[in-house]
């Protein structure tokens, strides 16, 4: 068997689904994987290893530099006819015999099965997020009704990133769609460095980072929790970011309070985590999105949280599947309260208590072990084969 991987975000794309879709590939060889995604405008393109499957770029982003796609979308789509000529020709001269798409976006995931469909080959889709059941309204929620059945129905396999998702999709579709929901969960393929155990090192401050794209799923939280650490001069607050400053005021962000870092080359990444003392891991209570996907979406940077070897502070809601993860596995301290006096005192409460933050570490690197990116494709790989 030979994949034909449809990822709309790969690397460099700096969005979350490149990383996911990078580091999944990577555990697969030249000969069982073919990647192809999105060439970002003013982006360059990485070179890899020879022994790694080979990737394909394609033109079709008209933003710059990924920004203000919703401005290019009509034009974007007028290369739709280009991107599925492009698939045809990589799935031929590669001779794949599979295809998996993924979502979430709609461009690549509909090209992906239309190829599929097209060829009369094997397909399975993969959703990083619901979309049908976030799109309320309007044009964008009837395309979605075209889409998503017909996506659903030919796929053999709906992929899912959580147990979450998966358990939402089988109580709304049940029948023929129940089993075919199955949980293919973010990866990582390496572990940073082991930081040095200073725990009970008394300090007059302590580092906290943030980090992501800081929008309708988690800016809700993440203002609050700003708010409540502001002005304290025990805590400083690190934010990595690739959303600029401007962008974070318009969304309510007091950007003065926190350290600013922007985007970290991801050859820095884990060193400047780990020079801090807590990871701080926000998950919108409310927002612009439906309540189904804040039940549902497990956050990217959960992962690279978990194993960075520093204790987390997650402020989650109490309906969400992230919450019962993290408190079920007890890898993090959970603030489920929309309050920020409860964040401080969480905080407080781990500053005093060395063991804790010892004991969080070391539950977060047991749980991060089904993440390994090798275990993860070895899974895929025998569900393709049934």
């Amino acid at each position: 068997m030979k994949i034909l991987y449809v990822s709309f975000g790969i690397l460099p794309n700096r969005g979350a689904a490149a990383f996911v879709t990078e580091s999944l590939a990577n555990s697969f060889s030249r000969e069982e994987m073919v990647v192809v995604g999105e060439q970002v405008l003013f982006e360059g393109r990485l070179q890899r290893s020879a022994d790694l499957p080979r990737y394909y770029y394609i033109r079709t982003n008209l933003s710059y530099k990924g920004k203000g796609k919703r401005f290019t979308a009509f034009f974007r789509w007028l290369l739709f006819p280009y991107l599925l000529l492009r698939l045809q020709l990589i799935q031929q001269k590669e001779k794949c015999d599979y295809v998996l798409g993924t979502y979430p976006d709609n461009y690549y995931l509909l090209a992906a099965y239309l190829i599929a469909k097209w060829n009369r080959l094997p397909f399975s889709s993969y959703f990083h997020n619901t979309y049908l059941e976030n799109r309320p309204k309007g044009f964008h929620r009837r395309f979605a009704a075209w889409v998503q059945p017909k996506v659903f129905a030919y796929s053999r396999y709906i992929f899912v990133m959580s147990e979450g998702m998966q358990a939402f999709y089988r109580a709304r579709y049940p029948g023929a769609l129940h089993q075919k929901f199955v949980p293919l969960i973010h990866t990582f393929d390496s572990y940073p460095p082991e930081r040095e155990d200073d725990f009970d090192l008394v300090k007059e401050r302590y580092d906290l980072v943030l980090m992501g794209n800081f929008n309708q799923s988690n800016i809700e939280a993440t203002r609050r929790l700003i708010n409540a650490l502001k002005g304290n001069p025990r805590f400083r607050i690190k934010m990595i970011t690739q959303v600029q400053k401007f962008l974070l005021r318009s969304r309510g962000v007091d950007v003065d309070a926190v350290n600013y870092l922007g985007f970290v080359p991801q050859e820095s990444f884990f060193k400047e985590i780990q020079s801090c003392d807590f990871c701080v891991l926000t998950h919108g209570f409310t927002g612009g999105y439906s309540q189904v996907e804040y039940e549902t979406i497990f956050p990217t940077r959960t992962i690279p949280f978990l194993i960075s070897g520093l204790p987390v502070l997650a402020h989650t809601p109490p309906n969400a599947f992230l919450t019962r993860f993290l408190k079920e596995h007890d890898c993090a301290e959970v603030v489920e309260e929309a309050s920020e006096e409860a964040i401080v005192g969480a905080l407080e409460r781990l500053v005093a208590n060395p063991g804790r933050r010892r004991e969080l570490v070391r539950r977060a690197q047991e749980v991060s072990k089904r993440f390994y990116a090798p275990r993860v494709a070895a899974f895929l790989k025998e569900k393709l084969a049934t």
